[in-house]
């Protein structure tokens, strides 16, 4: 296991309840994403604030992937986020036929960090542990 961060997003602008900033990783993450952890910079409101980390699709990666979207929160947390897992026709996997099967999620691309809703000069920092 590896921890990559913090990645921060930036200050946010753009005004009470509507400032957004976002950022890029710099070098390509690769590896499988574990958890996620993000910690609230300055005064988020928890009633607005939203938070997307997502891959870029930056070539020659596939395209953008949404990783984990955290709405109407300012809290520090850890966060496991799963995707579901499809079979060889793209159908998705069920144990029981109601319930997904979910596995944690692969990435090879840089990451994008996302504050959005928040008052100005508000950011996130986040931490990725990764399994190689």
């Amino acid at each position: 296991m590896k921890l990559i961060g913090p990645i921060n997003s930036g200050d946010s602008t753009g005004g009470a309840g509507l400032s957004t900033a976002n950022a890029n990783t710099t070098t390509i993450v690769s590896g499988v994403i574990y958890g996620i952890y993000i910690k609230y910079n300055g005064s988020p409101p928890a009633g607005t604030t939203d938070v997307v980390i997502s891959t870029t699709g930056t070539s020659p990666a596939p395209p953008s992937n949404t990783i984990l979207t955290i709405t109407d929160s300012a809290t520090a947390a850890w966060y496991y986020p799963r995707h579901v897992v499809h079979d060889e026709t793209g159908t998705a996997i069920t144990y029981d036929g109601t319930r997904d099967v979910h596995q944690a999620v692969p990435i090879h691309d840089t990451v994008n960090v996302k504050i959005d809703q928040a008052n100005d000069a508000d950011s996130i920092d986040v931490w990725l542990l990764l399994e190689d």
